[in-house]
């Protein structure tokens, strides 16, 4: 199928962690036209670069690298901006790009740690989402769709069972739990409101998975973290998807 055939999907944070794991399985496939969305060009060239080493049969006709960071508005207009002009519309929205709460600066407060990690995991998939439903709309493709990634740690009735090993007690993690929260919400509104559409806005946990994100410590491989987000971004029958966190093999994760 030629490159401007396939189904068009924008992946952010495409060049590491689950994000390039995401792309990876996708640009394998050779089903679609995979959008990297990134923060510099360079870090695009790079990740398809790898991509090509380490399956050389990848079509990069079929990978388009943009430059979007998902904390700057302007920037996330000016990536919808670019894919607007390349090819009119996109099919399928991977909100991927996220941080466990490490900001980068020395004693941080608490106040700027919440701010880093919502803006980052919470209001970059919210405008990303807005900015480029456009898009999404001037699409013809039959099963357009929005995922956003999430975690268990976000569901409140695991961070209240003291016995599970990623239960709040054990793990606290505040800032990113209440992050992946609040993001579970946006989609469950969003979800709503764009059903009439036919755009389904699907939630998938990967679990906790061996990344840098991670600081290389989890109980699976990116690969199989990433499996849960393209299952969730192209398989199933969305109206079945919706309104729940997607796992292994689409299942439900509990809220």
């Amino acid at each position: 199928m030629p490159a401007n055939d396939k189904p068009l999907i924008l992946v952010t944070g495409a060049n590491q962690g689950l994000g390039y794991a995401t792309t990876k399985i996708l640009a394998d496939s050779g089903k679609y036209h995979v959008i990297l969305g990134v923060r510099s060009v360079d870090k695009g060239e790079q990740a398809i670069a790898q991509l090509k080493s380490e399956n050389p049969s990848v079509d990069t006709s079929a990978l388009t690298p943009i430059v979007v960071d998902v904390q700057d508005d302007a920037s996330i207009s000016a990536a919808k901006d670019v894919v607007e002009s390349k090819f009119g519309h996109l099919d399928i929205l991977i909100n991927s790009a996220g941080v466990n709460g490490q900001i980068p600066v020395r004693q941080p407060t608490l106040r700027e740690n919440y701010k880093f990690v919502f803006d980052i995991n919470v209001f970059g998939p919210a405008v990303m989402t807005e900015t480029f439903l456009p898009l999404l709309r001037a699409s013809k493709y039959h099963d357009r769709r929005i995922v956003n990634v999430t975690s268990g740690l976000g569901q409140i009735s695991v961070a209240l069972a003291s016995e599970n090993m990623y239960s709040a007690a054990k793990l606290p993690a505040p800032e990113y739990r209440s992050s992946k929260a609040a993001l579970n919400m946006v989609s469950a509104v969003d979800s709503s409101v764009y059903e009439a559409e036919n755009i389904a806005v699907i939630l998938a946990a990967p679990g906790h998975t061996k990344t840098q994100f991670t600081g290389g410590r989890g109980v699976k491989e990116p690969s199989q973290g990433a499996a849960n987000i393209v299952r969730a971004a192209t398989e199933g029958k969305p109206k079945d998807l919706v309104g729940k966190i997607n796992a292994e093999e689409l299942t439900e994760f509990g809220w």
